[in-house]
């Protein structure tokens, strides 16, 4: 028993793991057609992951690093953008709500002119 206590104190995000998929079993017991597909998916992850750990160990750290950081940069692009997307979409609703009053100002102008041409 201490040595397992020992392995998992010297590997922490293996405890990590394995509360995830302890979780993941659980949320499969409810979403059984969903959580299959998610778990193995998972599994894939996990098995890309120990592959690349035990071939190269020293630049796996590096990686995620480089993988989270481009995460980082890919979600405050979008939120940027999801805020412009709603001020244009705000822009452009105050627009189409004053247009039909535009376009009768110019109807009634349009009709006023003709009515001047046709009495002349």
């Amino acid at each position: 028993m201490d040595a397992i206590t020992g392995y998992i104190s010297a590997h922490p995000a293996l405890l990590v793991l394995g509360v995830i998929f302890i979780i993941l079993l659980l949320l499969n017991l409810v979403f059984k057609s969903i959580m299959k597909l998610v778990l193995v998916i998972v599994f894939i992850l996990l098995a890309a992951f120990g592959y690349y750990s035990f071939k190269e160990p020293g630049t796996m750290q590096d990686k995620i690093n480089k993988s989270v950081e481009l995460m980082k940069s890919g979600f405050s692009d979008l939120a940027g953008k999801s805020r412009s997307f709603y001020t244009d979409s705000k822009d452009l609703y105050k627009k189409t709500k004053d247009a039909p009053g535009q376009v009768n100002k110019l109807l009634d102008t349009s009709d006023k002119e003709l009515k001047k041409d046709f009495k002349k």
